[in-house]
């Protein structure tokens, strides 16, 4: 998300480098990635997931999917009750689910 979020700004975001020292991060990086895919492929999330698993355990797959589903929960929730959108695929998004009659003009 961060490095979207980056992207979208205009800001270069180079994750390896924010990864330094953390445990399983090429991993969580892959899941999270996976998980938060504008274009979902359940393949690649099975196998991120199953990566994840294997090398910090179910656990630690489990508060990651836990911290991507807060992440999205959140960007709907905001778009829902009017916040700027922040790109041509939120705004669409927005609007095939009805968020657009909930925003102040």
């Amino acid at each position: 998300m961060l490095s979207w979020s980056g992207k979208d700004q205009g800001i270069p975001v180079d994750l390896p480098t924010l990864t330094v020292g953390v445990p399983h991060a090429r991993e969580l990086l892959a899941f999270a990635a996976a998980a938060a895919s504008p274009a979902p492929d359940s393949d690649a999330l099975a196998a991120a997931r199953r990566d994840l698993t294997a090398a910090a355990g179910e656990a630690v797959m489990v508060d990651a999917a836990a911290v991507v589903a807060n992440f999205e929960m959140m960007t709907r929730l905001a778009e829902c009750t009017g916040a700027v959108l922040h790109n041509r695929a939120s705004a669409i998004a927005g609007t095939a689910v009805g968020a657009d009659s909930f925003k102040r003009h």
